[in-house]
C-alpha cells in the first residue's frame, strides 16, 4: 500500500473530526498500529486542532452573565404571575418553585452546553477542511514545481542533442572529414565505433559509440596511433552523441581501450584491454 497516498485521501482527517464511518475507523486505528507514519499523521492533526482552538480562543463578554441571569430571573417573574393569576388553586411549594428554578437553569445551561459543541464541531470542520486543502494544494504545488523542473531537463537535454547533431551533420557534410570505422577485437567483436579526422584542420570526432557499459571504477580510452606509438587521444565520455577528442596533424590508426577511472598515459600506453580498432 502506498501510505503517502492514503495519509493524503483525507480519511485521516475525518477520523479526526469523528466523520469516519465504524468500518473506517477500525480500519484507521489499524493502519495506525501497522504504520507509524499514520500515528503520526494522527497526532499532528489532533495538535494543529488544539492549537487552532488555543490560538482563537476568546474569553466570553461580560454583558453575557447578566444577560443570562436576567432571562432566569425573567422565568422566575412569570412564573410567580402565574401562580398569582390562578387564584384558588393550591400555591406551589418553595420547594417545588426551588425545583423549576433548578430545571430552568439546567435547561438553560444544556442549551449553552449544545450550542457550544456545535460550534466547536463546526470549527473542527472548518479546520480540518482547511487542513485537507492546504496539504493538497501544498502537493500540487510541489508536483508543479517537479514538473516544471523536469521540462526544464527535458529542453537542456534536448538543445543539447540538437546541438549536437547538427554538429555530426556538419561532419559529415564536411568533405576533409574523413571517416573512420573502428572495429571490435576477439575480447568483444561487436563492439564498434566511428571516428571523424580532419588532417587540415587536426581535428578528432568519435561518435557512434557502440560498446558494453563500463564496469565502476573503468572509463574507455581513445588512442591515435602516430608513428607506429599509441598517443593518449583523450578520455570518453559515453552519455555524449558526438565527443571532441585531441587534436592531430598525422594519424596512421585508432583505438578504444578500457582503462582504469582516469585513464592511462601515453608512456604507458594501453594497459586495459582494447576493445576496437580502425586504421586511417
Amino acid at each position: 500500500m502506498n501510505i503517502q497516498e492514503y495519509i493524503e485521501s483525507g480519511i485521516i482527517e475525518n477520523y479526526v473530526l469523528g466523520a469516519t464511518t465504524a468500518g473506517e475507523s477500525a480500519e484507521v486505528e489499524r493502519m495506525a498500529l501497522e504504520y507509524p507514519d499514520i500515528q503520526k499523521e494522527i497526532e499532528a492533526i489532533k495538535t494543529s486542532l488544539e492549537n487552532y482552538a488555543i490560538q482563537y480562543e476568546k474569553e466570553p463578554p461580560a454583558f453575557l452573565k447578566d444577560k443570562i441571569m436576567g432571562e432566569l430571573f425573567s422565568g422566575q417573574s412569570a412564573i410567580g404571575s402565574q401562580q398569582s393569576a390562578v387564584g384558588g388553586r393550591q400555591l406551589m411549594s418553595d420547594n417545588n418553585i426551588d425545583k423549576e428554578i433548578v430545571s430552568l437553569r439546567t435547561s438553560s445551561s444544556q442549551r449553552s452546553i449544545f450550542r457550544m459543541a456545535a460550534s466547536w464541531a463546526l470549527l473542527a470542520l472548518s479546520v480540518g477542511a482547511n487542513i485537507w486543502f492546504f496539504k493538497n494544494w501544498k502537493n500540487s504545488e510541489e508536483k508543479l514545481v517537479a514538473l516544471e523542473s523536469q521540462n526544464q531537463i527535458l529542453a537542456k537535454e534536448g538543445k543539447a542533442l540538437k546541438a549536437s547533431y547538427n554538429e555530426e551533420v556538419a561532419i559529415l557534410q564536411n568533405p576533409d572529414f574523413k571517416v573512420i570505422k573502428l572495429i571490435g577485437q576477439k575480447d568483444s567483436p561487436t563492439s564498434t565505433a566511428m571516428v571523424y579526422f580532419d588532417k587540415k584542420q587536426q581535428s578528432v570526432y568519435l561518435s557512434s559509440l557502440n560498446l558494453p557499459q563500463a564496469p565502476t571504477g573503468k572509463q574507455y580510452q581513445l588512442w591515435a596511433f602516430v608513428d607506429g606509438k599509441p598517443v593518449d587521444a583523450g578520455l570518453i565520455d559515453q552519455n555524449g552523441n558526438i565527443l571532441k577528442m585531441k587534436q592531430f596533424a598525422k594519424v596512421e590508426a585508432f583505438a578504444i581501450s578500457l582503462e582504469n577511472t582516469g585513464g592511462s598515459t601515453t608512456e604507458a600506453g594501453p594497459k586495459g584491454t582494447v576493445y576496437v580498432v580502425g586504421a586511417v
